[in-house]
């Protein structure tokens, strides 16, 4: 099996059902519709409505059935890439100019909004579901949304955060309401979809499944921003560093350098106009101190434990997928 095949076959469904949806909401040649699909355009990997689909159909569910919840998904994360591209000044995402470049910042702000107004319309696009679990999966959308919010306010704030203040705990924390809550729903709901109820204790071991797989991405998302290859990333690599990004690689960098080494990554760390050479000394200084390589170990690790779940899961290509996806969380190098 293809898995980067077939991540992109679902992700690409999830897409052309929310373009088709949206089309019904915003006319096709409105500014703001143009800017709020912009990054849609540009693809993207689609991970979080691939999770979802492959789910339900791992434990028997019918795929084509989950995908409007998959649409709506994909719908809350593509709002929050156009907010956070301007939060972050990231110029560029996905190989094209950010939102707020390509128009302006209040643009950028209503588009991700009218993306999350999208979610909220076709999340309970699904008539073969009671109407119960139509408003839970809503409300439960709802929630994860303000939970995202809450984790890109902690991102931000840690920014100008002391790093004797930080910890491991406070970093993965962060990084799972940011990105994690998404990953979890996203899993969660196509079992739910599949087992046609709430709760079920298969749920619960997807749910776990989730957690680890989806913090072993956001790990390995940050080794990729540090190390990866420009061109394969569509956004500048080291922007983590000069914009102070309180990752774990950062955090166990300054944690586990001497003084000389601290001097050097400083410079770099957090330092808005730091020069190319600055910012390639503070990467010096990560790989030194085995912080780089840190990050990749405990992302390994989650993924395997991750793929261990999976074998509570019925045998079939969807679950072989699963496993196979963990596994790409970490070896994917954009």
């Amino acid at each position: 099996m293809d898995l980067k095949k077939e991540i992109a076959l679902r992700g690409e469904r999830a897409r052309e059902y929310l373009y088709e949806r949206s089309k019904e909401i915003i006319s096709p040649k409105d500014p703001l519709r143009l800017a709020s699909e912009h990054y849609l355009r540009g693809g993207g990997k689609g991970f979080r409505p691939a999770m979802l689909q492959l789910v339900c159909g791992a434990l028997g569910g019918d795929e084509e059935e989950s995908i409007p919840v998959a649409a709506a998904i994909e719908a809350v994360h593509v709002s929050s890439l156009i907010h956070d591209d301007f939060m972050d000044s990231d110029r560029t995402r996905r190989g094209l100019p950010a939102v707020w470049v390509k128009w302006d910042p209040t643009i950028a702000i209503l588009a991700g909004d009218v993306m999350v107004g999208f979610a909220f319309q076709i999340a309970g696009d699904i008539p073969t579901l009671s109407s119960e679990m139509r408003y839970e999966i809503s409300r439960g959308l709802s929630n994860i949304y303000t939970r995202l919010c809450h984790g890109q306010m902690l991102d931000i704030g840690f920014e100008t955060a002391e790093f004797e203040d930080l910890n491991l705990d406070k970093i993965t924390g962060m990084q799972y309401l940011k990105t994690g809550v998404l990953f979890e729903f996203s899993c969660v709901t196509g079992a739910r979809i599949a087992l046609k109820k709430m709760d079920d204790p298969m749920v619960e071991i997807v749910r776990e499944y989730a957690k680890l797989a989806g913090t072993a991405f956001q790990m390995q998302d940050d080794v990729i921003g540090l190390i990866g290859d420009e061109k394969e990333v569509g956004k500048p690599i080291g922007s983590d560093i000069r914009q102070g990004k309180r990752t774990l690689i950062a955090v166990h960098a300054f944690t586990h350098s001497d003084d000389e080494q601290k001097n050097r990554l400083m410079k770099g760390l957090g330092n808005n106009d730091a020069t190319d050479e600055e910012i390639k000394i503070a990467l010096d200084v990560m790989k030194e101190v085995g912080s780089i390589q840190y990050a990749i170990d405990l992302a390994n690790d989650m993924a395997h434990k991750a793929m261990k779940l999976i074998d509570q899961l019925p045998v079939n290509d969807n679950s072989k997928l699963l496993r196979l996806f963990a596994s790409y969380m970490v070896e994917r190098d954009y």
